[in-house]
């Protein structure tokens, strides 16, 4: 859980507004991503059989 004492950290070390909106929308995609993932029953890293978009195979990314 984020508080309100780490946003000061954060401001503390230099941070502005824009580089913590920022920093927490990349978190919260990261995090959504993550759990879309496991939700789907993929493994970690792992590309789903059958893919055929050019930067999913290994030979022509």
């Amino acid at each position: 859980m984020v508080e309100d004492a780490d946003i000061e950290a954060l401001r503390g070390a230099g941070g502005d507004e824009d580089g913590i909106y920022e920093a927490t929308a990349l978190i919260s995609l990261f995090n959504f991503s993550g759990w879309m993932e496991a939700a789907s029953g993929l493994l970690p890293d792992e590309i789903p059989e059958g893919v055929r978009m050019p930067e999913a195979i290994p030979e022509k990314h």
